[in-house]
């Protein structure tokens, strides 16, 4: 890869080009924006170019320097992350990194760190980052990334170049899935529910089993003010497991929710689900528009329950109660 194959992110991928051609590099990044927008792609780019023997102000893909990148094995280059259950960066690891950048790089001008999630660093771990980013070496590039900017230390934000990256543009997300030959009706569907994010796209076209999974669950929604307590229980089951396998079942439903929105609004061709648009006109005179943003906003809070260790059963079972007896 170069900087070219970085999708969608022109404005950024300008501004490091503008300072590697002036070689006035920072001492420390932050990348931030929602997941799948590249983050993680750019930083590891922006690393090759700065480290390529071949090419100035970008990567060849081809010299010795290149390929160890490719490879995770490039001496000064070293990524941090989190635990994978926790997703906790520790001190512990900051402190191992804080060894490392003592010592000057091994065969290049630069030795770059790059701390991938960095908003999951505990607060003992950011505030001793907080004295490499006051001090940095000379020679050391420290990048940041993150999703969630209001979790960092405003202190640390601070002592970063900030680089905001956006959604991915619709044109472009059709292109990367025609290229990986998604079908048009599958296409569509993906776009709408990656809401910008390539990552996310990958996810779902590569799921094999997301459209029938996605078809279960919406033949349940709009049935749901018909159904017994006996079948939410149920069906909650299935969901559970859904969610271990890192289904986008809260996507799905919030989608379901604002394609009625939209269609009440009159805006059909904006509509994700397209496919069940028979479906959705019949639920647009069952609610009023105060009760639609209060179900939306009742999925959001359950999953953020849920992304706080809640009982996903329960929550769940809570959820679906709550929209069945519209209880808003």
């Amino acid at each position: 890869m170069s900087f070219k194959d970085v999708i969608d992110q022109k404005e950024t991928v300008n501004i490091l080009k503008e300072e590697l051609k002036d070689d006035r590099i920072n001492h420390a990044y932050l990348f931030y924006g929602k997941e799948g927008l590249g983050k993680k792609t750019l930083a590891i780019e922006f690393a090759r170019a700065l480290l390529c023997n071949e090419i100035e102000n970008d990567s060849c893909n081809v010299c010795n320097n290149c390929r160890r990148v490719e490879h995770g094995n490039h001496p000064d280059l070293k990524i941090i992350e989190g635990n994978e259950k926790t997703k906790n960066l520790k001190i512990e690891q900051i402190r191992e990194m804080q060894k490392e950048i003592a010592y000057k790089p091994y065969e290049s001008e630069h030795k770059i760190y790059i701390i991938d999630g960095a908003e999951n660093m505990t607060t003992q771990a950011a505030n001793s980052l907080l004295k490499t980013l006051e001090e940095p070496p000379s020679y050391a590039i420290i990048i940041l990334i993150s999703e969630e900017l209001n979790k960092l230390l405003p202190t640390v934000i601070s002592r970063c170049q900030n680089l905001r990256f956006s959604n991915i543009s619709r044109e472009k997300m059709y292109e990367f899935l025609d290229r990986h030959n998604v079908k048009e009706e599958k296409r569509d569907l993906i776009i709408g529910l990656a809401r910008g994010s390539i990552g996310k796209a990958k996810e779902l076209y590569k799921n094999d089993e997301f459209l029938n999974k996605r078809n279960k669950i919406y033949d349940f929604l709009k049935e749901i003010h018909n159904v017994t307590k006996v079948d939410i229980f149920s069906e909650v089951n299935e969901w559970v497991d859904l969610l271990k396998e890192d289904f986008p079942l809260f996507d799905l439903l919030s989608v379901w929710y604002r394609d009625i929105i939209i269609y009440k609004r009159g805006n059909k061709k904006q509509l994700v689900n397209s496919d069940y648009e028979d479906t959705i006109l019949k639920k647009v005179d069952k609610y009023n528009l105060n009760e639609l943003l209060t179900i939306i906003d009742l999925i959001e809070t359950h999953e953020g329950y849920i992304d706080r260790n809640a009982f996903k059963d329960l929550t769940l079972q809570v959820l679906l109660l709550k929209i069945k007896e519209k209880r808003l």
